[in-house]
This record gives C-alpha cells, structure tokens and sequence, in this order.
C-alpha cells in the first residue's frame, strides 16, 4: 500500500533526527517554511510533525515552533549540592589570574575562558559601521559624554527591556564598561567591606573577584542545574545572617547553564523584598535562549526598585566590545556617582557602534544566529564528552548560553586534570573558580563558543582519556 505523503516527510524528518542532522534543542523548519522545502501543503506539514510528536521525537513550544526533544542520555546531569550556610571570605583572584594567563598561550586550544571565539561575531558589519562612524561622527567620538552614557544607546536598551517584561525610560539605565563594571558599581552602591553577599553555588567566576576586591563576604547559596538558586534556602540564610545583598545570575547561569523560572523570579523578587534586600540581577545570557523567546528578567517583578538590572554585549558582540549597562532602580543616584568618579565619560566610540547596531537591526539578526549556533554546538560537545569522559561523569544540559558544567566521577581532581592537560596545550576552568568554599574540586567548566573541528572534538577526547588516567 502506499504510503501517505505525510508520513513520508515524517519518516525523512525522524532519519534526520536519528543521523543527528537535526540535534536535540535544535529548531525545525517553520510549518510554511517545511511546507516550501517538502513541496507539500501546510495541513501535509502539520500532520507531519503531530507523527513526530506522538513518536516523541519532537515536541511543540508555544509561540516559538517545533523543536527536537532531548532524548534520555545515559549521562545524567549533576546534582544539586548541599553548601554549608556560612558567610567565607574569597581569595580566588591569584588563582584566576594565573589561570587567565596560561588560556592565552599561543597554540592554546582554550576550552576554559567563556569569550566568543571570533568566528562567531559580526565582523564585517561591525566594520562598516566602523568606518561610518569614522568617516562623519568624528567629532562626536572625540568629545567626551558627561553623563549616564550615549542618549540613543540607552534609549535601544529601553526598548529592548520591553521584551524581557521591563517597562523602563532612557533615563533608568546608566551604560557602563562591560556588565563586571556594572555589577561591581551595583555592589558598592548597596554594601560595603565586611557585608554578606547571597550568592549562587556554583556562581560566575567573575563575581567572586568582585566581591573578593571590595572586601565583603559571600554566603553561597545551593542551585539547581535547571531551576536556580534554592528558595527554601535562600529563606533560611536570611532568617539566620545579616544578608545585605544578593548577586544572580538567574537566566542561564554561569557554569550551571540554570535558568529560573518566571515563577521562581517572581517569588525570589517577593521574598527579597520583604525583607528589604537588594538583589543585583546578571541577565547577560537571556538573549541567547536556545527557544528564542525572552526569558522575564527578575527586574519586570520589581515594583520597590529593589532590582539592580545589569547586561552587557560582551557575551553577543565580543568582550572587546566594553558595553555594559545597568538599571539600579532607587540606587539610581549611588550609582551614578560612583561611575562619575570611577571614569567620568564612558568609551563614546564603543556605545556609538552598539547603537547603530541595535537600530539597524543587525543585533537581533545576529542573536538569531547565535541561538541556533550554540544550541548546536552543546550538543555536539555533550555528545563528545559522553563518548569520551569516564562512566560516572556528569553533564549540565543548558537550554541557553554556552557553557556547560561536567563533573568528574570518584571525586576526581581537575587541578590535576587542568596540569596534565595544559601540558597538551588543552585549557578549562576547574570548578574550584566558581565556588567561595573551594567546593567543586571533581568539576570543570567547559566553554562551547569555538569552533567546531577536528581539533576541538580530539581536544575534549584527550580530556576523556586523561580523566580516566587520573581517576
């Protein structure tokens, strides 16, 4: 008998899946776009992918379209571990320097440092408006901007907020040099040397420094690999310390990849503000949502101006690209006055190119690819560490950023790990970097924001095989 033409694309579409043509998390074509590339009509479509769908294969997102399920791996994601609630004094900054220095070596293949390789930015456009900007805004670029930052950039970040649930003016928002700069105004317009700091554990490297250069303590809070930071704990640690702040990084964390939900952010958003704590919100992964939809920031439930909003574009247009912003709510003014007198007149030249990327419409183009690019390539570096890491490892599946969190069975050491293989010219970040406690000894922290070759996957096979050497 023959068969129909929907189950024919069905049975092509599922080939497709099986070979990895098609990776989990990744997107399939849009219903009229299929109904173009198959020659079939969109009912023909429609019915294809409801065989896909009840086979299991894929499933439908509201509002977004139909994506490849994550298949139940033999590798399973890490557990969310029990951290002692006691405020520690951090001293990773020797450490991490030395580590930062050594993932610059030439002939590196850098699996450690989270910076976009340059094969994934928009160099070209990012050039012509160069040379626009040059050609007929010299004098602008040559003048220095005492104020909150370039007028048309913030008013693009305003506008841009709207999608994250943010109903914020040009005048909320104060552009800084790169979201670290943000974060670390943000910290000490609200604390000051010796206050507690909630922070997630695992947290972003880059924030134990900050906290570590301005004197306070953090207390780390336990996180899950999906859902974020605990809620229940975070209860206890304020009912038990003098928190004076909490530092995020709730959509997309970085390591964990965690991302809380709406519901979570506005209950997180509730209980600090009950309690009158600040909460200074890292959102610098929520444009790179494998679904395409913009996660809610912590900031859309603010209603106390409780919610100190920090981005950047460091982590979309290059980390040489030093924009950042902030929205501080009622710490607007501290904020203010601590970036006048830390340097005055941010890089005009640098917010001047953002903008006309922004306005052009080349930034959300540019998102776009990078969704789907790294959707991509976490799904083939997770496929190469589950075929060559030792049984027993365990591996975050984030559904946005890119990087991923794996940690090593037998309570394997990755500074051991990290020596043997920077003798191979191979870099990672051991997991002691994102922990005030020196917790996370057996985990590393991957970076999937290079390119994909030969030489990557031979890089993390090697990774494989050391770990099994050491365990």
């Amino acid at each position: 008998m023959r068969q129909t033409r929907y189950r024919q694309i069905a049975e092509t579409l599922a080939e497709q899946i099986r070979n990895k043509t098609y990776l989990n998390g990744e997107k399939l074509p849009p219903i009229r776009a299929a109904s173009q590339q198959f020659s079939a009509s969109v009912s023909t479509i429609q019915q294809a992918y409801r065989e896909l769908e009840d086979l299991g294969l894929i499933e439908a997102r509201p509002q977004s379209g139909y994506y490849v399920r994550y298949d139940t791996r033999a590798i399973s994601e890490p557990n969310m571990l029990t951290t002692s609630n006691s405020p520690s004094e951090v001293s990773i900054n020797k450490t991490m320097l030395k580590v930062l220095e050594q993932s610059h070596r030439p002939g590196l293949i850098n699996l450690g440092t989270a910076v976009l390789h340059s094969d994934f930015l928009p160099l070209q456009q990012l050039q012509r408006i160069i040379s626009r900007l040059a050609r007929f805004n010299i004098r602008e670029i040559t003048t220095a901007e005492f104020s909150t930052g370039n007028e048309g950039l913030r008013r693009q970040i305003a506008k841009r907020l709207v999608s994250a649930g943010c109903e914020l003016s040009p005048n909320d928002v104060i552009v800084t040099g790169g979201c670290q700069d943000a974060f670390s105004l943000c910290l000490n317009a609200v604390a000051k040397p010796g206050d507690i700091i909630v922070i997630e554990s695992p947290t972003f490297a880059g924030l134990l420094q900050t906290i570590e250069s301005l004197g306070m303590k953090a207390l780390e809070i336990p996180t899950h690999p999906q859902h974020g930071i605990s809620l229940e704990a975070l209860a206890l640690a304020i009912d038990q310390w003098q928190v004076k702040a909490c530092a995020l990084v709730p959509a997309f964390n970085n390591p964990l990849g965690s991302s809380m939900p709406a519901e979570n952010k506005k209950a997180l958003v509730s209980l600090l503000a009950k309690h009158q704590i600040p909460l200074i919100e890292d959102d610098l992964f929520a444009d790179l949502n494998f679904s395409g939809d913009r996660i809610p920031a912590a900031k859309s439930f603010d209603k106390e101006g409780l919610v100190l909003y920090c981005s950047s574009v460091s982590k979309s247009l290059g980390s040489g690209l030093r924009v950042g912003w902030t929205c501080p709510g009622r710490y607007f003014e501290q904020v203010k006055y601590l970036k006048a007198f830390r340097n005055i007149s941010g890089p005009t030249l640098e917010q001047m190119i953002v903008d006309e990327f922004m306005t052009t419409g080349g930034y959300d183009r540019h998102i776009r690819y990078l969704r789907n690019t790294f959707a991509r390539q976490i799904q083939l570096i997770s496929d190469c560490i589950e075929e060559y890491f030792p049984k027993g490892t365990t591996i975050t599946r984030p559904t946005g950023g890119y990087v991923l969190w794996v940690g090593l069975p037998d309570n394997a050491d990755t500074w051991e790990l990290y020596q043997l293989a920077l003798n191979r010219n191979i870099t990672f970040f051991p997991g002691e970097l994102f922990s005030a406690s020196g917790k996370y000894n057996s985990f590393l922290r991957i970076n999937a924001a290079i390119p994909w070759n030969s030489k990557t996957e031979q890089a993390i096979a090697v990774l494989g095989q050391i770990a099994h050497d050491i365990i």
